[in-house]
């Protein structure tokens, strides 16, 4: 049977434009191209897509002005912004509206490409679950979920110096299941408070148990979404559960996206900095893929932050990526900020890391999800030497989500 490919709608009134997006985009998706947001409206009435991308200066009404009836209209789609203006606060006036990403014209076709395939990524992330948000919490009730934990390494050295801990759901008719497959719904629902919760008293239980076998100054990373953030008593349930599991503050280190930021940001740079006050480390997750300005980004109360993979797959084979990697990495340092860089999965990506002076990597080169017990074990017992040196004397990372 035919795989049916993904439907994308570009919508610009600028015929130059729309020719050359559909030329391109068009041997690989199924495109419908029109000239107005309008017409734009009307198609999503009877048409599914898995891609909106949308000029913003189109006459009548905007490209910005269509979102918030796309949000309405076709809520599962995902929204890619075009304009002619290069200025940081136009990506992160169209971030807020709602958008996913953001290209500026003139455009390469590469940048177009890439965008594409991320878009097309999240939409797969978002699409819609075959469980309820009364699944998930009778999930929850009955322990279901399961934290795995995949080694972090220090680039320069490769020793072992924490692991990020990644929650699956045994779902008892459909097997292991990814994030992917349930934080979307989570997320949507507002299951993601509860969830987050759990995983985080999980992640700090097990830290305590390393603790206890004599794995000693480590620092546990939680994954904290958005709507964690937001909420006002956050801090005091981080407290909470570091004094139920005997963990100090600093042991603990909270991760957050870009993008967290772009709704309602005074509120959660005020919840980052309760935390820091605290002594709770504070880290950037997938850095590189959402809008900070630079100003912004100097504002912010984080000690450090995590390279996408996405930048990190082909840094060794494509110059723009490349570019985009050291500029990070520079950045990142000038700030006084270590960087992370997930997705790490061949020797020459090692290489390439090591030689920018990157501080940690994690990957499959290093190792894949394993249960809390397996790594203690293949720790215990040595299993790692050949990559990693002297593990017991490194940190411990968890990730909650």
């Amino acid at each position: 049977m035919r795989e049916e490919k993904p439907r994308l709608l570009i919508v610009d009134d600028d015929r130059e434009i729309r020719d050359i997006l559909v030329e391109f985009l068009g041997r690989s998706y199924d495109c419908l191209a029109l000239t107005s947001a309008e017409a734009a409206l009307s198609a999503m009435t009877t048409q599914r897509f898995d891609v909106i991308m949308t000029d913003i200066a189109m006459p009548r009404m905007t490209g910005l002005e269509m979102v918030r009836h796309i949000i309405s209209h076709a809520p599962d789609s995902v929204i890619v912004m075009i304009s002619g203006q290069l200025t940081i606060e136009c990506a992160i006036e169209a971030m807020r509206a709602g958008a996913f990403d953001y290209i500026t014209k003139p455009f390469e076709l590469s940048e177009v490409a890439a965008v594409t395939r991320r878009a097309l990524d999240r939409r797969k992330r978002i699409a819609p679950c075959e469980q309820s948000a009364g699944e998930l919490l009778a999930a929850m009730d009955n322990q279901e979920f399961v934290v795995y934990y995949q080694p972090q390494v220090e680039i320069q050295n490769r020793s072992l110096v924490g692991v990020e801990a990644l929650v699956r759901w045994k779902h008892g008719r459909l097997g292991l299941r990814s994030p992917t497959d349930f934080i979307p719904l989570a997320e949507k629902t507002g299951a993601i408070i509860p969830l987050g919760e759990l995983v985080l008293r999980a992640a700090c239980a097990q830290a305590r148990r390393w603790y206890d076998s004599k794995l000693r100054n480590f620092r546990v990373a939680v994954n904290v979404s958005p709507q964690q953030l937001r909420q006002a008593d956050f801090p005091a349930t981080i407290a909470r559960v570091l004094d139920e599991f005997a963990l100090e503050a600093p042991y603990l280190e909270a991760e957050v996206t870009e993008t967290s930021f772009m709704h309602d940001a005074e509120s959660s740079v005020h919840t980052l900095r309760k935390l820091r006050e605290m002594g709770v480390r504070i880290a950037i997750d997938d850095f590189g893929t959402g809008y900070s300005s630079l100003s912004y980004l100097k504002r912010l109360p984080i000690d450090s932050v995590k390279l996408d993979a996405s930048f990190v797959k082909d840094a060794t084979t494509d110059p723009d990526d490349a570019a985009l990697v050291m500029a990070i990495i520079t950045l990142a340092h000038n700030l006084r900020l270590r960087v992370i860089a997930e997705g790490i999965e061949t020797e020459e990506q090692l290489a390439f890391l090591r030689l920018l002076r990157c501080d940690e990597g994690q990957g499959f080169l290093f190792g894949r999800p394993v249960a809390g017990e397996v790594l203690t074990a293949a720790i215990g017992n040595g299993e790692h030497r050949g990559t990693f040196d002297s593990p017991t004397k490194r940190s411990v990372h968890s990730a909650a989500v």
